[in-house]
């Protein structure tokens, strides 16, 4: 028989309680992470819970698009003839300067996945991020072209005041990043869409991808239209913003971003109200707002474009982290992003249990060996919200 000292009996009591204290903390964490969303998770089009990914498929053909050395926020027109292409050469193992005119012709044998990086990195980091998303999407069948939109998202504001510093780099790289989104559109806008075009961006890359599809969609923003856009749905032409950063309520219709959902005809989005970057978006937002990445989109406000949206929430594949890297370990948002992006990939990717795990670690001996490594990224976002949250 086990005797219990009045000693024993409290450090009992005391367990027991703060075993119940963990417990309801959780379930009020969940309550409350679930209010936070106004509709549920919805896409008419790729439904691959099960779904898994196998890298025998066919390499895809590589392209950066570097706009570092074109205007940022002014003379637009001319600084979009300065943009340089390269395409990566296997034979060689080097990418290789080529032409806009190059680059158009090469659209019309395959779809394309335009990926646009977050904050503070510098080209070498860029590059680094995009091979991170080449090991991942080479999963994916079909013929399909990967393009790294490289900007100039490198921090440029220095000073001694920390914090003012961080806010002040932050805001100014919003602003580029809403003028990257004109040359975007400019861009799609020579381009055939014969096969399916899909502007992707993590972060503050999905604002450019956001702000070229309002142009696009023939919306102004700060004083500017494009030529030739125009408020109809352009075939073949998607988005996938990635916890986007930016307000939660600019892609609603008559907003910042309002044509966006006219121009697009599917519109990729994910969403974690436990992201611990993007929770401290208020005190960057000129508005107080959330962001987007957060809260998602209230379907409820889309109107007759409701359809058009892709929602997932990823916060049980990715926890409280807004890096890239969890977002492509995460299966099942890949293999959405697959089938969201190369049309071939929704008839093809096997379910879990009919797939032949290939490791996707392998990586074709013609790339260069640095990229092997795995890499984890920051956007300046999640650099300064260590200062901004104090």
């Amino acid at each position: 028989m086990i005797r219990f000292t009045p000693m024993r009996d409290l450090m009992v009591c005391l367990l027991l309680r703060l075993a119940l204290t963990v417990a309801l903390t959780s379930l009020l964490s969940t309550s409350i992470a679930g209010a936070q969303y106004c509709t549920p998770d919805q896409c008419d089009e790729c439904n691959l819970w099960n779904a898994c990914l196998n890298c025998c498929h066919e390499l895809p053909e590589l392209w950066v698009i570097n706009t570092r050395c074109v205007s940022r926020c002014r003379n637009l027109d001319a600084g979009f003839e300065k943009i340089r292409y390269k395409r990566y050469d296997a034979s060689c193992g080097r990418f290789i300067t080529e032409s806009r005119e190059s680059f158009l012709a090469a659209e019309a044998s395959m779809p394309t996945l335009f990926y646009s990086h977050g904050n503070t990195l510098k080209h070498k980091g860029a590059m680094k991020s995009f091979w991170q998303v080449y090991h991942r999407m080479r999963c994916c069948p079909g013929p399909k072209r990967l393009v790294c939109w490289s900007w100039p998202a490198q921090r440029v504001i220095k000073g001694w005041r920390i914090r003012k510093m961080m806010m002040d780099n932050l805001h100014l790289k919003h602003t580029y990043a809403e003028y990257q989104g004109y040359y975007m559109a400019k861009l799609i806008q020579q381009m055939s869409l014969s096969q399916r075009v899909m502007l992707s961006g993590h972060s503050y890359g999905a604002i450019s991808a956001a702000t070229a599809a309002h142009w696009l969609g023939g919306g102004r923003l700060r004083g500017i239209t494009l030529a030739g856009g125009e408020a109809v749905e352009w075939s073949n032409f998607r988005l996938g913003l990635i916890s986007g950063a930016f307000d939660n309520d600019a892609l609603y219709p008559g907003c910042r971003y309002g044509q966006a959902f006219v121009a697009a005809e599917k519109i990729f989005l994910t969403r974690n109200t436990r992201d611990s970057t993007l929770r401290i978006w208020p005190k960057i937002s000129y508005r107080g707002r959330r962001a987007v990445g957060v809260t998602g989109l209230n379907a409820n406000r889309l109107g007759q474009y409701r359809d058009k949206l892709c929602q997932v929430t990823l916060t049980a594949d990715v926890r409280k982290s807004h890096y890239l890297g969890p977002h492509l370990k995460s299966t099942r948002f890949v293999a959405m992003l697959c089938c969201l992006a190369f049309p071939e990939c929704q008839e093809n990717l096997p379910l879990a249990d009919e797939a032949v795990h290939t490791p996707i670690e392998v990586i074709s001996e013609t790339l260069p060996k640095f990229t092997v490594h795995s890499i984890h990224l920051t956007s300046l976002l999640e650099v300064d919200s260590v200062f901004l949250k104090k």
